[in-house]
């Protein structure tokens, strides 16, 4: 059986399983074996590096290990696995594909945090939250923990969906790799602290560069995404004005495009480690997020996913069209 039609069926099993199964607790997955290296890889590097010219090298070596040794280990696997036999390296192909897609997990959290303010459960809505950002969470009011779902919803609708359908479409299952590896690595080391901010250096400048046009690509797909909302216009108006006003290049562009069409407001204080920090008002003009609005983000993002899919799906038949996929 030809190597690219069995790819083609690959995306589209993965992305149906990742909709309907999202990331169970007790199916093996290799983000968490790749933490566990990374884990291993920081211990490592600050025993031997003790300045800050120091721990940046290594934060870049770190990067060159875990990202360029996932790439190699990927296409030999898959290479090795399509000798064998081809159902075999399809059924690779497809976990593949699969654990690198994050939109069905991130899905089933907002849900159950809508949930449970449905049912007025403030202090599990909390808790449901907590898992999402990294913010304090136990003083959150509805809104409060509203806002902070929507908020790490259409953040993470970037760099959980849109981007590993992204690289998917370009450089098939290794490449999608690539990009889980390094946006994982900046979200392990890449913290703006003192205690990472030289190690964590390398990995989130690569996550910002890779980052770069999925962001972009997940704002425009939301904006299409908000015409049944018949709110593509103030959307725009909201992107323009206010994609630049967060500390990241990338994070800004979803939010402000979401918040434009679903018309709430995001940003403002917020407590991290108990010290409060005020962060820029995305759409001021807005409204304060409310539990009903979960529920309309939730259908923006289902519509964003369907829509990302058939494009990139469609990317990568006219890019890979008939072709062996290695890289």
């Amino acid at each position: 059986m030809e190597r690219f039609a069995l790819s083609i069926a690959a995306f589209i099993v993965a992305y149906l399983l990742d909709c309907l199964v999202g990331d169970p607790p007790s199916l093996p997955h290799p983000v968490r074996c790749l933490g566990a290296l990374i884990t291993g890889l920081e211990k490592l590097a600050r025993r031997v590096f003790v300045t800050p010219a120091g721990l940046k090298i290594a934060g870049a070596l770190i990067v060159i290990i875990a990202a360029g040794g996932s790439l190699a280990l990927v296409i030999f696997l898959l290479e090795g696995a399509y000798r064998v036999h081809y159902l075999t390296g399809w059924i690779l192909e497809s976990y593949i594909f699969f654990s690198v897609l994050a939109g069905g997990d991130l899905r089933r959290h907002v849900e159950r945090v809508g949930r449970e303010l449905a049912l007025g459960n403030l202090n599990r809505a909390r808790s449901g939250v907590a898992m999402l950002v990294s913010r304090d969470t136990g003083r959150l009011n509805e809104s409060g923990v509203s806002r902070a779902t929507l908020e790490s919803l259409f953040e993470n609708s970037a760099d959980g969906l849109v981007a590993p359908l992204f690289y998917a479409a370009l450089g098939g299952a290794p490449l999608a790799v690539l990009y889980k590896v390094v946006n994982t690595l900046d979200s392990m080391l890449g913290y703006r602290s003192k205690e990472y901010k030289d190690l964590g250096y390398f990995s989130a400048k690569v996550d910002d560069v890779l980052s770069y046009l999925p962001s972009r690509l997940a704002a425009a797909l939301l904006l299409l995404g908000g015409i049944p909302e018949k709110s593509p216009g103030k959307g725009i108006r909201v992107l323009i004005s206010d994609r630049g006003k967060h500390s990241s290049p990338n994070s800004a562009w979803p939010e402000a495009a979401a918040a434009g069409v679903l018309g709430v407001k995001f940003g403002g204080p917020d407590y991290y480690h108990g010290s409060l920090k005020k962060q820029p008002i995305i759409n001021p003009l807005g409204k304060d997020p409310a539990p009903g609005d979960i529920e309309r983000g939730l259908a923006l993002f289902r519509r964003v996913s369907i829509i990302a899919f058939a494009l990139f799906l469609f990317i990568y038949y006219l890019l890979h069209g008939g072709e062996v996929i290695i890289f």
